[in-house]
């Protein structure tokens, strides 16, 4: 895979960091931290100089490193090393961006990142080591594919009767009968079942052969094994169904597996996805969870080009699980 070597600027005016939206290419809309690549002949301080002139018609003072991001895009693999920088001269004055906007670092968040910018925003708000893992998680989707593998019968047990029928219905009053829905991460099959008993024609996949094995059995069609990050198509679904799913894709990766998941939708179809509610990265039983808040769900899905419809919070349904919550969303692909 070919490498390309570029740099990011980080930067900062006191506690603020300035963040640009793309404006062009698959990834219009997502945010990042201005760069480019590294010409022949220069060094990273000297490109990033050099970036942000023709950029931003803006001098800089480049800092300290940050870190380097590694990160496997489809067509190719980026290198990028990230620098602290402040304004020397200049108004940073957008010539080549969409949008551009200063952000708190409690507000970083609030917008869809490229997903290597996103690994540079962990390394800022210390959910993430420099150079390293996620400070606080350590594991990823080997450990929690294999987790659900070794406990794939009693995962199975306690979520097959658990009531989601109130989501459901929300999901489904915009979709009509007869239509394709995805069940994407479908666990026990238990909303895949649902959805064929009411008359949509389903699909369904899931990480986990344990598990696709059961679902199986019990919803008597084929339940493919698949990683979000493998998903493949276009336009083949009026709704797609990632219930309590996506919340197991690492932090970085969400941005384009929701690009994936866009593409899949009709013009018009609808996705639900649900997370458990909170802000943070996190490892719970052998287990990767990225939680998220309503600020951070709406950009992830805007970010992807969907228009949110609904987000709402709901109580967990299994039994004895009352007290924690989830957030839901409904967003739809326009075009």
């Amino acid at each position: 895979m070919k490498t390309i070597h570029v740099v990011a600027a980080v930067i900062c005016d006191g506690d603020r960091y300035f963040a640009t939206q793309r404006g062009y290419g698959d990834w219009k809309d997502y945010w990042e931290f201005p760069g480019g690549k590294v010409e022949p002949g220069e060094t990273p301080e000297e490109a990033l100089r050099r970036e942000i002139r023709e950029e931003f018609d803006t001098e800089i003072v480049v800092g300290d490193r940050i870190t380097t991001v590694e990160y496997d895009y489809p067509a190719f693999h980026l290198s990028m090393g990230c620098f602290y920088a402040r304004v020397k001269e200049g108004e940073l004055t957008l010539k080549e961006h969409e949008d551009a906007k200063w952000l708190h670092k409690d507000e970083l968040a609030s917008v869809g990142w490229l997903p290597a910018d996103r690994i540079v925003v962990q390394v800022l708000d210390g959910t993430r080591e420099p150079d390293g893992d996620p400070a606080e998680t350590g594991a990823g989707n080997e450990e929690t594919i294999r987790y659900y593998d070794t406990h794939a019968e009693a995962f199975v047990a306690g979520t097959e009767n658990a009531d989601m029928q109130v989501c459901r219905d929300r999901f489904l009053r915009y979709l009509q009968p007869g239509q394709r829905i995805l069940d994407a991460g479908c666990g026990s099959g238990r909303d895949t079942i649902a959805f064929r008993k009411a008359g949509y024609e389903t699909d369904a996949f899931d990480a986990s052969a344990e598990i696709c094995r059961l679902a199986s059995e019990r919803t008597g069609i084929r339940v493919r094994q698949c990683r979000f990050e493998e998903l493949e198509g276009e336009a083949q679904y009026d709704g797609i169904w990632a219930c309590a799913s996506l919340l197991h894709v690492q932090a970085s990766a969400l941005p384009g597996v929701l690009h994936r998941l866009r593409r899949l939708l009709k013009p018009g179809g609808v996705l639900y996805a649900s997370f458990k509610y909170g802000r943070a990265e996190r490892i719970s039983g052998d287990r990767y969870f990225h939680d998220m808040e309503e600020t951070a769900c709406r950009a992830s899905l805007e970010a992807a080009g969907l228009t949110v419809l609904e987000v709402f919070i709901t109580g967990d349904v299994r039994e004895g699980r009352g007290g924690e919550k989830w957030i839901n969303a409904i967003a739809r692909r326009e075009s």
